[in-house]
């Protein structure tokens, strides 16, 4: 049976907000990539608010790791960075966004080596407000169930605060989003990529220290 206007008109007013998930309330995110924070997302718009600085100094720097999980039945169709600020007027508001399929991040920072990192993005070269899932994971409309997890960073020394939004979707049917079998099979399938992506030279410089 397809779905009727009133209904989906329902569900979309059920799903518009889910949950609110911000560093300087649930206290700070995980700076190991072997133990992200969990972040517990619902069915909707799941907004993630952190602040990073000085990420390729450890000792008094700022990396975040965080990890979220999509049950059966649950698909996200977008990640949308809405911001990118420098909490003290400083000139460097770039952050890096990276994205693995699973809940750790084999991907050495400092090495610049190693499995796991499936896509990242940087704010200064695509701006904000935009649709970056498909960036992220090298061309996917659409994440199924599984482990997914986000490193974000910045490498100034003034604090930068990110917010992401995070959509997530009800399993598709009649009416609403169609998914192809080809393109859940590619999800299934797919393996994290063995090494760092193509980057254009002028980016080099971006790049985790």
């Amino acid at each position: 049976m397809h779905a009727t206007p009133l209904a989906l008109f329902a569900l979309t007013a059920t799903l518009a907000h889910a949950d609110i998930f911000d560093e300087s309330a649930l206290g700070e995110f995980s700076n190991d990539r072997f133990a992200p924070t969990f972040l517990d997302f619902d069915q909707g718009t799941n907004t993630v608010l952190n602040t990073v600085f000085n990420s390729n100094n450890p000792n008094r720097g700022d990396r975040d790791y965080y990890t979220f999980t999509l049950e059966e039945g649950e698909f996200i169709d977008s990640i949308t960075i809405l911001s990118s600020t420098n909490l003290n007027d400083g000139r460097d508001s770039t952050t890096f966004f990276g994205f693995a399929f699973g809940n750790i991040f084999d991907f050495d920072p400092d090495a610049q080596q190693g499995p796991g990192l499936a896509g990242f993005v940087l704010t200064n070269s695509f701006g904000v407000e935009r649709n970056v899932l498909s960036d992220l994971t090298a061309g996917l409309d659409l994440l199924g169930p599984g482990d997914y997890s986000i490193w974000s960073q910045q490498t100034g020394p003034d604090p930068t605060r990110v917010v992401a939004e995070f959509n997530v979707i009800p399993a598709p049917g009649a009416g609403m989003i169609l998914l192809t079998p080809i393109l859940y099979a590619a999800r299934r399938r797919r393996e994290p990529q063995r090494g760092l992506p193509s980057i254009p030279n002028r980016e080099i410089e971006r790049l985790p220290s």
